[in-house]
């Protein structure tokens, strides 16, 4: 018998997508937590094991060497719990440990993941999903900006450290040669020194984790899932996500989040564009190579200035 506390982050990768194995597990814990059920479902996306109990319910596990993943998601979901939002978040019903692995039980939101139906949406659909999910990003900010100097400090080291590693992450995600032989040249602190409004950040308003639903024929978010990366910081890295999965390919997308966001005509300028591409060189999970694959003149471009002019275009 494998236990979770023996699993480790190589053998992991290698079991997780063995459903029976982990449905084992859920069902163990559903008998620990004394909760009656018929059907368990797993989630597909995700790096972490996620079921759905009966539609009702969901049981995140948190592997034992992200167990800081746990503890941020579950004061996440405590802090956003008490405020009175547009869209919903899930309901914190329990947390518990099971084999050393740490989980949490929490209301199912109801309706479809964005990027089930983003590329389907008629042009018309994607200018509306980008006005809302502006107001939303917008509204989660104004409910969490900080002031504490801590913060500020943390911010400023994570910026330091991610200065630090920008050539190995990249290495790490083979970014084109042309374009890795540019980062050193490119990427300057100096551009990040404007006004910072620290935040709670996801760094994760991406369609994996945005929940919509119809309402009067109309696509609307309706859900924000996954607090697991949650952490603070200067309010324009949130702003990278939905740009870059989603938004840079089409004309007049960027602008209008942006401008819903709450930016100014005149605010959409080089010097934005640059510290926003300056921030997604440095961003924790920045992949470039799959960015590019969303656009064939991204794909072309062989300048990382190009590219900047790509993705963060206002027009």
């Amino acid at each position: 018998m494998t236990y979770l506390y023996k699993i480790t982050k190589e053998k992991y990768k290698i079991m997780r997508k063995k459903n029976c194995f982990w449905e084992g597990k859920i069902r163990k814990i559903c008998e620990l937590e004394k909760i009656d059920y018929e059907k368990l479902t797993r989630f597909s996306y995700g790096g972490n094991i996620v079921f759905s109990i009966d539609g009702d319910i969901v049981i995140k596990l948190y592997p034992s060497y992200v167990n800081d993943e746990f503890i941020k998601e579950k004061q996440v979901l405590e802090f956003l719990n008490r405020r009175t939002l547009s869209v919903d978040v899930p309901k914190l019903i329990s947390t518990g440990q099971f084999e050393g692995w740490s989980y949490l039980i929490m209301s199912e939101l109801k309706g479809t993941l964005l990027i089930d139906i983003f590329d389907d949406l008629t042009f018309e659909e994607k200018k509306q999903i980008a006005f809302d999910l502006g107001k939303i990003i917008r509204e989660i900010h104004d409910a969490t900006i900080s002031t504490k100097q801590d913060d500020y400090d943390q911010w400023k080291q994570f910026i330091k450290n991610q200065l630090e590693q920008v050539k190995n992450h990249h290495k790490n995600n083979r970014m084109n040669d042309e374009l890795y032989t540019q980062l050193t040249s490119y990427v300057d602190d100096r551009t990040l020194q404007g006004n910072v409004e620290i935040v709670l950040l996801t760094g994760e308003y991406t369609p994996f984790n945005l929940i919509m639903n119809k309402v009067d024929g109309m696509w609307k978010f309706t859900g924000l899932i996954d607090f697991a990366d949650c952490f603070v910081g200067n309010s324009k890295y949130d702003l990278l996500g939905p740009i870059a999965f989603m938004f840079y390919p089409f004309e007049g997308l960027n602008k209008i989040f942006l401008e819903s966001y709450g930016y100014t005509n005149n605010e959409l300028n080089e010097s934005l564009q640059k510290e926003l591409m300056t921030y997604l060189l440095l961003h924790r999970f920045s992949n470039i190579n799959f960015y590019q694959e969303k656009s064939e003149v991204a794909k072309k471009a062989t300048s990382l200035q190009e590219l900047e002019n790509i993705f963060f275009n206002f027009k």
